[in-house]
């Protein structure tokens, strides 16, 4: 499992990169819980392709984060394919979290839901 703990001083910052494909529909977001603010800030987020000008390779999603007081919260990163999330785009994240069809009699089992991941910030 993840450690999703990390211990920062006032000023600091640091950074979380994922591997997102956007050829895929394959996105990460900043979602509720957002950080508490007087505590950590989200600077900052840059997305680098893996294939340069190529389309269809993936990339690397950087979020850049900057501790501003001392502190304990909390933010989450959800990771959305496209068979978790519907109504999405690579900078608007779906309205619903839940998954991706409603299932109708006789039909299959919906999409599971999309990961959740929630990070722990304490700043000292």
């Amino acid at each position: 499992m993840e450690d999703t703990s990390i211990s920062a001083k006032p000023g600091e910052r640091f950074t979380l990169t994922v591997h997102e494909n956007v050829s895929t529909r394959e996105y990460w977001y900043l979602v509720d819980p957002l950080p508490d603010s007087s505590v950590l800030v989200s600077s900052d987020q840059e997305y680098v392709s893996d294939s340069g000008d190529e389309a269809g390779g993936g990339g690397r999603l950087t979020f850049t984060f900057e501790a501003k007081g001392k502190g304990t919260t909390h933010f989450t990163l959800l990771h959305c394919t496209f068979t978790t999330c519907k109504g999405n785009t690579s900078s608007l994240p779906p309205g619903a979290t839940g998954p991706f069809a409603t299932p109708t009699a006789g039909t299959a089992t919906p999409s599971p839901a999309p990961e959740r991941i929630t990070y722990t910030v304490t700043v000292d």
